[in-house]
């Protein structure tokens, strides 16, 4: 089981792509997991047949374990298929059931919510027919398939009160604000005068605002790498992260996902606007690839087009910092020619104190804001 770059050492199993005894190749999807942002689908390693299932669908399994062996048909597995992760971690075989398991699921695209619905009545997507975009199996499509839970206009189901199951992407989500709390955090605010920013904006078209931002907390975090590391318990350490990668923050239904975009300095607002289209895409369809989910020191926090002029969000307990983006508004401003209306925007940095000081954060918010002004 690989890390996938996430925050937590665990993740669940959803499927096999493949059963006991069929070929794979290496680069072809084997499984697929539910890491703490979406589903994934995970690549084998090796080009083989596969020999053993040693976890079933449902099961949580540390990053590293064993979970499955490829090799030649035929081929004697040691110690009866029972091997070690990287860290020492003994996989539990249960052989019970692996192979009709994994031949009852299919691939099927759901959002995640289904997924998490799905999961906790025991409804088999592969039963389901999607309502969805490109046959997409939505939650309501869950909802039908679980006895009682017809689902009336107003949201309750029939006869019941309106109390339903918390699914299991918002206990997550509920889980790391818990975390979060116990997390000393600061904050500091600055105006932007974004006139620059949007004559930039008009000259490419498909860009946005948030293009931009992305680009300025990337220019930023190289000029003051201490901002790109996150705060480790174990031990406790500081991880440095590397190439300035930025987080974005993304409302999907009911569910917030955090994606990862490489490196946005390093693009044109162009290629970036193109990027930002697949990763946003990709996260509303529930399978994000591993690329756009590795480990980020910064998140990018936009609610500008909710017409909301400043807040304040809550740092990831595994990341070091947040920008809360407002509206960018007209508001009167003394200029060299006297009090005119200027296009303005409130920046709000949270910080995780632990990791970064008052001062330091201050220098990466002003380096933030030159990039905007540029």
């Amino acid at each position: 089981m690989p890390a996938l770059g996430q925050a937590s050492d665990e993740l669940r199993l959803v499927c096999w792509l493949k059963s006991e005894g069929q070929d794979v190749a290496e680069g072809e999807p084997l499984f697929e997991v539910d890491s703490d942002k979406t589903t994934l689908d995970v690549e084998a390693v090796a080009t083989g047949t596969l020999l053993k299932l040693l976890f079933e669908p449902g099961q949580t399994v540390r990053a590293g374990t064993v979970i499955a062996w490829v090799g030649e048909r035929g081929e004697a597995l040691p110690e009866a298929g029972v091997g070690a992760g990287r860290e020492g971690t003994e996989a539990t075989v249960n052989p019970a059931g692996l192979a009709e398991a994994a031949a009852a699921v299919e691939r099927r695209p759901a959002t995640p919510a289904a997924r998490a619905l799905a999961r906790e009545h025991g409804v088999d997507l592969a039963r389901l027919a999607g309502s969805g975009p490109g046959g997409r199996i939505e939650r309501g499509d869950v909802q039908k398939a679980v006895p009682g839970m017809q689902v009336q206009p107003g949201g309750t189901k029939a006869g019941e009160q309106a109390d339903e199951p918390v699914p299991a992407h918002r206990r997550l989500i509920a889980e790391r604000l818990v975390r979060a709390a116990l997390v000393p955090q600061f904050s500091l605010s600055r105006t932007v005068d974004a006139g620059r920013a949007l004559q930039r904006l008009a000259e490419v078209p498909g860009a946005t605002f948030t293009h931009l931002l992305l680009q300025a907390v990337a220019g930023a975090l190289r000029e003051h790498p201490r901002m790109d590391r996150v705060w480790v318990e174990q031990g406790p350490c500081f991880r440095r992260l590397e190439h300035a990668d930025v987080g974005l923050l993304i409302a999907i239904e009911d569910n917030l996902v955090t994606v990862t975009v490489p490196a946005p300095d390093r693009q044109t607002l162009e290629e970036l606007a193109r990027t930002t289209r697949t990763v946003v895409n990709e996260a509303r369809s529930g399978r994000l690839r591993a690329s756009f989910t590795g480990p980020v020191a910064v998140t990018v926090s936009n609610l500008g087009m909710f017409a909301v002029d400043r807040f304040e969000a809550i740092v990831d307990p595994d990341q070091t910092a947040v920008l809360a983006v407002g509206q960018i508004s007209p508001r009167a401003a003394v200029t060299d020619e006297g009090v005119r209306a200027v296009p303005q925007v409130d920046l709000t940095l949270g910080v995780d104190h632990r990791t970064v000081d008052g001062a330091e954060a201050a220098r990466f918010l002003a380096a933030v804001c030159a990039h905007l002004q540029r």
